[in-house]
């Protein structure tokens, strides 16, 4: 993959505005991006004087033309008579025929993956090339930076990293809050110190209270000897509490007074003794919705959330899922002591873009780790990745098929193509059905077939 249209950083650098359509493409998990004018037409092709070069297996010399005009109206694609075609989520298109390119779609030319991506707001005239630094020192393992709102949150994360405010981090479960907290402690002057890692949901509430702040000999049945807690052990450097919205009522009173007095009063203790932490919490629950319903204390919540961060689900960071997912290919094929990663066939990459992800990217992971496994040829098909996982269409909400009564199954097809705007392929996987049956029950309903 080579050349560009214009340079993404000198625009960053001007402090250009307005929506910026981006082209990004992908092959092997490497991913180029490219900025589109805000009107006018583009040649994707091998050809030296294609507006951009794509120089990969299975490209013509002219491919295709994307067309982009001034918002609302869409951007459009048309293949340009190429020998291997151009196919726009999963469909092949027919040649000289321009059709819509709402971004965030998929489309395959030759053996790449490409996918136009909105990026709005004004450009920094100071943000530097490439993923912020804490991005970077992060990057070994689960988080890939390129999608424009995680570029936005480890910045902050860079900055916040230096002092020594209570940080929250909001987040859907496997969505990397862990990772953020990593990069927190990686970026401040507490990075030398421990980053105690500790899960709220994981104890009871007696050994939550004594885990936490240590308990004198004799504090309770079974306490032979002294205990430090875990709080004191990581004197000096960072606390992580994870899934801190599942902390009891009793404990959530003692981590208020360690924040705020820094002191901790071992169970059985007389004296509280200083310590010096910084706190990081974690939680995937609305901490304001908790509060209002008395689950969680308001007084320990402004304490924790002098800064709060967002991580975003991975179906809003689509760019990051290939790449992401090559990542686990690789280190699977490690783990397994294999000499190479199997390769993503573009079947393979279309079907990953397409999911929802609801365990966001732990469920990728465990999706990569499997499709290795079942790959036999040095790639991984469809097949491979879509292997166990649930039939539904993932930017969609699935809507179960009913056999009976004739009226509700019709209802429910009815809901699912108008969902799906007729394609009868995706009708039939958010039905949870094949295409196949889809079509018997359309027959057998009276119900006309979607010319599309």
């Amino acid at each position: 993959m080579q050349g560009t249209l214009r340079d993404d950083a000198a625009e960053r650098r001007t402090g250009a505005t307005a929506d910026l359509l981006l082209l990004v493409v992908s092959e092997d998990g490497q991913v180029a991006t490219h900025a589109l004018p805000r009107s006018g037409e583009v040649v994707l092709g091998r050809g030296p004087d294609c507006s951009i070069v794509l120089d990969a297996a299975r490209v013509s010399r002219t491919h295709a033309r994307i067309a982009v005009a001034a918002p609302p109206a869409l951007p459009t694609l048309e293949d340009l008579g190429s020998t291997n075609g151009t196919r726009l989520q999963g469909r092949a298109l027919e040649p000289w025929t321009p059709v819509p390119l709402p971004p965030g779609s998929a489309l395959e030319i030759g053996s790449l993956l490409l996918m136009v991506q909105r990026r709005s707001g004004p450009a920094t005239s100071t943000a530097p090339d490439g993923p912020p630094p804490a991005a970077r020192a992060a990057g070994d393992g689960d988080v890939v930076v390129l999608d424009p709102a995680m570029e936005a949150l480890y910045r902050v994360v860079e900055r916040v990293a230096r002092g020594q405010i209570a940080v929250l981090v909001q987040g859907e479960t496997g969505a990397g809050k862990e990772l953020v907290a990593e990069a927190l402690h990686r970026g401040s002057p507490r990075r030398d110190r421990r980053l105690l890692r500790l899960n709220c949901a994981a104890f009871g509430e007696a050994l939550l209270e004594s885990e936490l702040f240590g308990h004198e000999r004799g504090a309770f049945t079974g306490a032979d000897r002294a205990k430090i807690g875990l709080i004191e052990s990581a004197r000096g450097g960072t606390v992580f509490l994870d899934e801190v919205g599942e902390l009891p009522l009793v404990v959530q009173a003692k981590l208020l007074r360690v924040i705020e007095d820094r002191v901790v009063r071992p169970v059985g203790a007389v004296e509280p003794r200083p310590v010096d932490v910084r706190f990081v919490a974690a939680t995937n629950r609305d901490l304001e919705s908790e509060v209002a319903a008395g689950r969680f204390r308001q007084d320990l919540f402004y304490r924790l959330n002098g800064v709060t961060l967002r991580v975003p689900p991975l179906r809003e960071r689509r760019l990051e899922i290939e790449p992401l997912a090559s990542r686990f290919a690789a280190s699977a094929a490690r783990a397994l002591g294999w000499p190479a990663a199997p390769h993503l066939a573009p079947d393979a990459r279309v079907w990953l873009l397409e999911q929802a992800w609801p365990g966001n990217v732990r469920e990728l992971r465990n999706v990569m780790e499997r499709a290795v496994l079942l790959a036999s040829d040095g790639i991984i098909h469809r097949e491979q990745v879509a292997a166990m996982a649930a039939p539904a269409s993932p930017r969609d909400t699935p809507v179960a098929a009913a056999p009976d009564p004739r009226g509700d199954r019709a209802a429910r097809i009815q809901a699912a193509l108008d969902r799906c705007n007729g394609n009868q392929t995706r009708a039939a996987r958010l039905l949870g059905i094949a295409r196949s049956t889809l079509i018997r029950q359309l027959d057998a309903l009276g119900m006309p077939r979607p010319r599309k």
